[in-house]
């Protein structure tokens, strides 16, 4: 049975506007936008265990309001109501969370018709890898610039910037996945990948002049595009 979203709200401290607490709709302070306004923009709906922040348009089931104020993956929460699943049986497809699946465009397609979800669960399972394989790519790439990064003196602000971009990826232990190639010499179809990405970033850089490398890690993207673009014309 699913928690109810407003004890999980009380638990981890969400200021809750108290004119609203027996209505359909409860408002909450979000923490998510932790906007300064002093408005009530997090809306929960008890009796459907959903949320959504007008404001910032964080939004999903109760799992995921706990997954998301805990700081904890998806999987785990689910865990703790349900137990360990039995992973023979079940395909990967299901144990994608609502974060991951909303990222590669599946998470309303499931909602509006599991059936169908059912039946395409190899599809989904193939945007995602493909979804992690391109973010691996992408933060190996900007994360070996980095460790090379010409100016010394901004290594640490630029790793600082890193750490927070790595945390927008729905790839769970990304970062730790990172550095353990990197400090292992790992040799994988990413690995190499996004050394090639790294190598033409930086070329791009001294080939038009940025002796400053301002655009460096702009660069990763256009890089990334460039080899997307050359592998769909070869």
């Amino acid at each position: 049975m699913l928690p109810d979203i407003l004890k999980i709200a009380e638990e981890y401290h969400l200021e809750i506007d108290e004119r609203t607490r027996n209505q359909k709709e409860v408002l909450c302070k979000c923490v998510f936008c932790h906007s300064s306004s002093g408005k009530y923009h997090l809306s929960l709906n008890p009796e459907k265990k959903i949320f959504k922040c007008w404001k910032c348009k964080q939004s999903g089931g109760v799992l995921q309001f706990e997954a998301l104020l805990s700081g904890k993956p998806f999987n785990e929460v689910r865990e703790k109501y349900f137990g360990k699943r039995n992973c023979k049986s079940k395909h990967p497809a299901y144990e994608l969370s609502p974060e991951q699946l909303k990222q590669i465009g599946w998470h309303s397609k499931k909602r509006d018709s599991f059936h169908s979800f059912v039946k395409k669960k190899e599809e989904v399972l193939r945007d995602w890898k493909a979804y992690q394989y391109e973010e691996l790519v992408k933060y190996y790439a900007i994360f070996l610039l980095i460790a090379n990064y010409p100016f010394k003196e901004l290594q640490k602000k630029k790793y600082q910037w890193y750490l927070e971009e790595i945390k927008k990826s729905k790839v769970e232990n990304i970062d730790k996945l990172i550095v353990s190639a990197y400090q292992e010499k790992q040799d994988t179809v990413w690995t190499r990948k996004g050394k090639k990405i790294a190598r033409l970033a930086y070329k791009t850089c001294l080939e038009t002049g940025d002796k400053k490398f301002i655009n460096l890690f702009a660069n990763v993207l256009f890089a990334i595009e460039l080899m997307k673009y050359q592998k769909a014309t070869n």
